[in-house]
């Protein structure tokens, strides 16, 4: 997550760089996707800082040991073309990294930038009455495995009894294309439209994030969630299938999710909604939300009363 940053200063810039190596195993059937998948991910916590200038990535790679070699050979080499094609768009370099063997074919890396002190958008500043923008839908982590549910007849005689074969599939791209999306350009206007604080949002799950997003914060205040976007046909699966992912109450980790970033008003929040989906940035595709506000507390997150659940 973002606030695992290191931060060296030199001459007046920093140096930062990601202190834990973001890798995991595959979550897309296309290896190919898996690349463009786990270069996202980890750029994201950057992106969180406002470090939309990438200078570095190191890539970590494992090679499966499990697989034919044919197949080894043809599923390396597509992930690290993914990979390799989403630090292309995000204007950095692989250069170097660590290849290991392993059972699963495990992909990632550890990004590294520099920055002057005013371009950083530190996690600490957020003040009562921010308003609360979400970059990318929920669900990923339902929708990775709902693809391997559509190829087990036994979890997917589960599964379908809660959603059809048309809006799973829809799930499944459109959790993977999300999943794609660098969080670059709003990243990059992060500055632009004020914001006091960002995080990317991961292995936590929105309120999990939202949460240590709040311990950290200078001031005594706490995080609302009043809506959650969800990928049409989740919800329903989060306890029918294999586990309680939890996504209903915000703790459905996230792959290469959005940033939940603070704004100080709600006219802003808008103005950057409509900025990241203007075709200079990432186009009408982007979706993003205005999911909560930040009001006067004890450094807790917590979801609304009366939160919505809006499926997209």
């Amino acid at each position: 997550m973002a606030l695992c940053c290191l931060f060296f200063v030199y001459c007046s810039r920093h140096l930062i760089s990601t202190t834990a190596k973001d890798f995991f195993s595959p979550i897309s059937l296309d290896p190919y996707k898996q690349g463009r998948i786990a270069c996202a991910n980890t750029l994201s916590d950057l992106y969180a800082i406002g470090a939309h200038r990438v200078d570095t990535m190191l890539m970590i790679l494992s090679v499966s040991t499990k697989m034919e070699d044919e197949h080894r050979d043809i599923v390396t080499k597509t992930m690290i073309r993914g990979f390799n094609d989403a630090c292309a768009l995000a204007g950095c370099r692989v250069t170097g990294g660590q290849t290991v063997f392993n059972p699963w074919p495990v992909l990632g890396g550890c990004a590294s930038t520099t920055l002057v002190e005013h371009e950083i958008i530190r996690a600490d500043g957020l003040v009562s009455g921010d308003v609360l923008v979400l970059t990318k839908p929920l669900g990923s982590q339902i929708a990775a495995n709902l693809a391997l549910w559509l190829g087990d007849e036994a979890k997917w005689r589960k599964a379908s009894a809660m959603i059809d074969l048309d809006t799973a599939l829809r799930a499944v791209q459109k959790a993977e294309e999300a999943m794609m999306r660098l969080n670059l350009h709003a990243s990059a206007l992060l500055g632009r439209f004020g914001a006091h604080g960002a995080t990317d949002v991961t292995g936590f799950g929105l309120l999990g994030h939202a949460q240590n997003l709040a311990q950290v914060q200078k001031q005594a205040v706490t995080l609302e969630i009043r809506k959650m976007p969800i990928i049409r046909g989740l919800l329903a699966l989060e306890s029918c299938v294999d586990a309680n992912y939890q996504l209903s109450k915000g703790f459905s980790a996230e792959n290469s999710g959005g940033l939940l970033v603070a704004l100080p008003s709600r006219p802003s929040a808008q103005d950057f909604i409509s900025a990241l989906q203007s075709p200079e940035f990432d186009g009408p595709e982007a979706e993003a939300w205005i999911v909560g506000e930040v009001v006067p507390g004890d450094r807790t997150a917590r979801l609304a009363e009366h939160c919505q659940v809006i499926e997209v």
